[in-house]
């Protein structure tokens, strides 16, 4: 596990009680000091509280969060406390709405202008160990000057800090626990803290999403950068360089650590030999443009209004998992002709879907204008789960192959399970695996196709008229004969593998193809 890290520290001082505060000004020197009141009798009127945040950044610390995220909201029975001057404090319950009813009221005990104060929460004992079912708070208003017989509203502040962890990294979706060493209690005398150092120790984090941890932490205290954020119970070693001696209230510390290797960026190109990991949604695809490279995808969803991932060398798609698609608006998968892509995973549960769009396949070619496509390179799929679809626009594409008037490498299947598409037009279709439709001219060649090790391919021919092979050429309406309703492997062999053949999309088997150990394949209904 790699200890490396990005530090931003943002610093932040919100109220969360925020109101119009209905006031008059404290009696100053020489002014009478009003009639004394009987006590019990006249209580402390609160207006109203609120919870507010900045509308800039995200919610400092959440009582509950707003539905879409922005803010923070009551969820009603908070108790705060309250205090006229030096009299006896009462108890309050703030309302979801945003209104108070008095517990046991603060009164007034003279007519004269004062001041009022008040803090969160009323316990005397705040504990701060065990944060993973919600934060801890404490807060509390300067003194507010309050007049006799007019409501007074309350702005309260942060006592504590925030401490914020963003995971990246491939293993961040590991880390079941983050912990931060810090005080595991403090004392709170109507907002005013203190703390013991025997109570120094590991407090264990609130999860806020997948990949973001906090607490609130005690400010003040020395804190040792090399001692400071544990992940699964170990401490991370390199000094967070950048942090503070100590923390402040009312501000919030958000470390960012990658946890095992780094995450590709989206629209990255990449040109040095290595790894590299995708994960999680990608609008601008990637480009791999150097030899030696294998990009791991790993949860990765890529959306993108050109080429998915455009191979232009000789380079490795690794898959990990079941959650990886593709969709974009040329071709999903495009190797460069002269190169060969290798798509594989460590068993059929490993799985890729791939979809071309605007007459593009979704591994293989892709179009520039009408007729015009770009050949492809060799492409090899093994030990994986593949879906691929082919698409229309003026031309059609093979769900893997060429489109248009390209050509493609050679395909090679081994191990694998292989769903392929065909794009189809009710007068004309192409292959699942094989060349684009042919137009007014004829693909310069069928890709030479090699099925071995037990692989299952499920070619889904694009629509339901002439004589469009389900692997190898496509049909017209015109002279063209090369299709044959055929598997057609263009020069190559089928070893101990079936091939099931479709028409459409549907699940209607038109016919399997079941080949032995010698190549000899046995077509069944």
């Amino acid at each position: 596990m790699k200890d490396t890290f990005a530090l931003r520290l943002r610093n932040i001082n919100l109220p969360l009680l925020a109101g119009l505060l209905l006031l008059a000004s404290c009696s100053q020197d020489g002014e009478p000091a009003g009639e004394p009141l009987p006590d019990g009798q006249y209580p402390l009127q609160i207006a109203s509280v609120t919870l507010d945040v900045e509308g800039t950044e995200q919610p400092w610390t959440r009582i509950a969060e707003t539905a879409d995220g922005s803010g923070s909201t009551w969820t009603g029975g908070e108790r705060i406390g309250v205090r006229i001057a030096n009299g006896e404090p009462g108890t309050y319950t703030v309302q979801a709405d945003g209104t108070v009813s008095p517990v046991t009221p603060a009164y007034w005990q003279s007519t004269a202008a004062t001041y009022v104060y008040a803090w969160y929460p009323v316990e005397e004992t705040v504990r701060l160990a065990d944060q993973t079912g919600g934060l801890a708070y404490v807060l509390q208003t300067p003194d507010v000057a309050a007049t006799y017989g007019q409501p007074v509203s309350l702005a309260f502040t942060h006592k504590l800090a925030k401490v914020r962890v963003v995971l990246g990294g491939t293993q961040a979706r590991q880390v079941t626990q983050v912990e931060v060493n810090n005080y595991t209690q403090c004392s709170n005398n109507k907002g005013s803290l203190a703390y013991n150092g025997n109570d120094q120790g590991w407090i264990k984090m609130h999860q806020a999403d997948a990949t973001t941890w906090e607490a609130n932490v005690i400010p003040g205290s020395q804190i040792d950068p090399a001692n400071f954020i544990r992940l699964n119970g170990t401490a991370m070693t390199t000094n967070l360089t950048g942090l503070p001696s100590t923390l402040g209230a009312g501000q919030m510390y958000t470390v960012s650590l990658t946890v095992g290797e780094p995450v590709l960026q989206d629209g990255a190109t990449l040109t040095e030999p290595g790894t590299y990991t995708m994960q999680g949604t990608y609008t601008q695809g990637i480009t791999i443009q150097g030899d030696g490279i294998t990009v791991v995808m790993d949860g990765a969803t890529v959306s993108t209004s050109g080429i998915g991932i455009n191979v232009q060398s000789d380079a490795t798609i690794q898959v990990q998992g079941a959650d990886n698609a593709i969709t974009s608006g040329g071709a999903g998968i495009y190797v460069a002709e002269g190169s060969t892509v290798t798509i594989e995973g460590s068993g059929r549960d490993d799985q890729l879907t791939a979809r071309g769009s605007n007459s593009c396949c979704g591994i293989g070619g892709y179009i520039t204008r009408s007729n015009s496509g770009v050949s492809c390179g060799n492409i090899t799929i093994r030990n994986v789960t593949v879906y691929s679809y082919g698409s229309i626009r003026g031309d059609m594409a093979a769900g893997i192959g060429s489109t248009g008037d390209a050509s493609c490498g050679a395909i090679a299947i081994d191990n694998a399970a292989v769903h392929a598409y065909g794009a189809d037009l009710e007068f004309q279709a192409t292959p699942a695996i094989g060349s684009g439709f042919p137009s007014a001219m004829t693909p310069t060649s069928i890709p030479t196709v090699t099925i071995t090790g037990q692989s299952e391919v499920h070619a889904h021919r694009g629509g339901s008229v002439g004589s469009t092979d389900y692997i190898g050429w496509g049909g017209m309406w015109g002279n063209h004969t090369a299709a044959a309703n055929a598997v057609n492997l263009g020069g190559g062999t089928c070893t101990n593998s079936t091939v099931y053949c479709y028409t459409g999309t549907g699940d209607t088997v038109d016919k399997t193809v079941v080949y032995d150990a010698s190549g000899n394949g046995t077509e069944r209904p």
